[in-house]
């Protein structure tokens, strides 16, 4: 019997067609049934760490579809690519696994407490986002929800404890980096804050207003110096 071998040059001429298919239909869903028809999750996460830029940019868009919490750190690292085009897919993509890595109906509550945060109603979300926790303990944005709550709530000592809990279990959630240097910052601790905010920049070197806030800590530790 013939074997047949794949060959990695197959592979990557392969992903390179769909994509550009991809772009001119605007189809995700066949790009999604092609590529998972035809790549495993690893070999993506290994496109985008040293693919061409077509191939890296290819393989952030499929993991959003179709990775799980194995291709997070894949795409954190690709958050900081040399190529614009594959951080801005890494990101969203880094950010969908994010939501989606529970169960279906974590996934679910998870997007309740997320509507209802994002409507400064941090009262109302506080409670489904305990449970959440108590249900999903290692759902990092699960964390992270919780400590959005209680910040909005003004209660920094226990936002601090979730962003530093959301952390534990995703260290390229640069979004909570960033919160945190919030909360150092309004505690007085200039240095740590500087300090989360150069992991958040280190992620994401995009975040502008992560460089601003840096910028107004930096100036405020000159002024002190006087």
């Amino acid at each position: 019997m013939e074997t047949h071998v794949t060959t990695p040059q197959v592979h990557t001429t392969h992903l390179a067609k769909s994509y550009r298919r991809y772009l001119q239909s605007a189809n995700p869903c066949r790009f999604a049934h092609e590529i998972d028809e035809f790549y495993t999750a690893a070999t993506l996460n290994a496109l985008l760490s040293r693919g061409q830029v077509e191939q890296r940019r290819a393989a952030a868009l499929a993991l959003g579809m179709l990775g799980d919490r194995c291709s997070v750190e894949a795409l954190g690292r690709a958050i900081c690519d040399s190529d614009p085009g594959v951080r801005l897919v890494a990101d969203d993509s880094f950010r969908a696994v994010m939501v989606r890595d529970a169960a279906p109906l974590h996934h679910q509550q998870l997007l309740r407490v997320m509507h209802l945060n994002d409507g400064a109603e941090y009262a109302a979300a506080l409670s489904p986002a305990m449970i959440l926790i108590d249900q999903a303990p290692m759902y990092a944005e699960a964390h992270h929800q919780l400590a959005i709550c209680w910040h909005g709530l003004e209660d920094f000592s226990r936002a601090q404890q979730a962003y530093e809990n959301c952390l534990w279990h995703c260290r390229f959630h640069y979004l909570a980096w960033q919160s945190l240097a919030k909360i150092r910052y309004l505690k007085g601790d200039f240095e740590k804050a500087l300090q989360a905010l150069d992991y958040c920049l280190a992620i994401n070197p995009d975040l502008d207003t992560a460089r601003m806030q840096r910028g107004q800590i930096r100036r405020r530790l000159r002024q002190s110096d006087v």
